[in-house]
């Protein structure tokens, strides 16, 4: 996308330890869920255009969703 600025999306490091078990890749993308939403948390906060509140909220409501997906994968993982 030429030409449109973006915000700066905090980086979360990911593991560097080889090789991933199923858990600590999902540790992983959990840490980048979290991330996502609450970069758009905090771009709710910063924005005073009603719509894009709106598109905002609904991304950070699917992160929460893909948030607690990815706990009960971890759960199912390690009670298996």
């Amino acid at each position: 996308m030429s030409g449109v600025k973006t915000a700066n999306i905090p980086e979360v490091p990911m593991s560097t330890t080889t090789p991933k078990t199923p858990v600590e890749i999902l540790k992983d993308a959990l840490a980048r869920e979290q991330a996502a939403h609450d970069f758009y948390a905090q771009m709710m906060l910063n924005c005073k255009t009603d719509m894009v509140v709106e598109l905002l909220e609904t991304l950070k409501n699917e992160e929460s969703r893909h948030i607690r997906l990815v706990q009960a994968m971890i759960v199912k993982l390690k009670l298996a």
